[in-house]
């Protein structure tokens, strides 16, 4: 009888052994699409200057903070996801802010590897790697990919392989460049705009 109980004690062991692993187990990769990264991601010592095109005041950007790196386990959708993210300083007039920027597949479908986002604390999300109108899943449907442009010209500026997101819920829209990053962000407010454009940059690639 001893012994009876001994092997079941083992085959109970071993069972709870199984479901531990199974847990535990990965249910795969999610990484990071080279197209995003294209767009979103720069290194320490990159900046970005815009200037407001009516009142001409100055605000810039600047990633003055080492890029981590993290590849585990997401809570948003049970995979192992690729994540870039660094602190960033936000200069405006007087005014010195800074926030955390994440570019990551933590809210990816598994299906289709979508979304991709770049998202910050401080505005929310600003870039993902869906296609005109596509709706994604796990990602708030205001930030829409509203268009692409071969080529878009600003100050007599030519930028190359232009994506136009529209967040409707902030009256948005937000103009990336491949290799350069925003470009310009207009808000719309009843019938006016706020535009402001880049007008000097200096952006590094990060080198994985």
């Amino acid at each position: 009888m001893k012994e009876i109980r001994k092997i079941h004690k083992l085959v109970a062991m071993l069972f709870a052994c199984g479901l531990l692993y199974a847990c535990n187990y990965p249910a795969g990769e999610i990484k990071i699409d080279q197209e995003s990264k294209d767009y979103c991601l720069f290194a320490e010592g990159s900046y970005w200057i815009y200037q407001d095109s009516a009142t001409l005041e100055i605000d810039s950007v600047v990633i003055d903070n080492p890029i981590y790196y993290d590849f585990s386990r997401s809570s948003g959708n049970g995979y192992d996801c690729e994540t870039y993210s660094s602190r960033i300083s936000f200069y405006s007039h007087d005014t010195i802010l800074s926030f955390y920027t994440r570019l990551t597949t933590s809210r990816a479908n598994p299906d289709i590897l979508k979304p991709c986002i770049l998202v910050t604390d401080l505005r929310g999300v600003k870039y993902h790697n869906g296609e005109i109108g596509e709706i994604l899943p796990n990602i708030n449907q205001n930030m829409t990919l509203f268009n692409k442009k071969h080529e878009y010209s600003i100050n007599e500026v030519i930028y190359s392989e232009i994506k136009i997101f529209e967040d409707y819920y902030l009256n948005k829209r937000i103009y990336w460049a491949k290799h350069i990053g925003l470009i310009r962000e207009e808000t719309h407010i009843n019938d006016s705009v706020i535009i402001k454009n880049l007008i000097r940059y200096n952006v590094k690639p990060y080198n994985q």
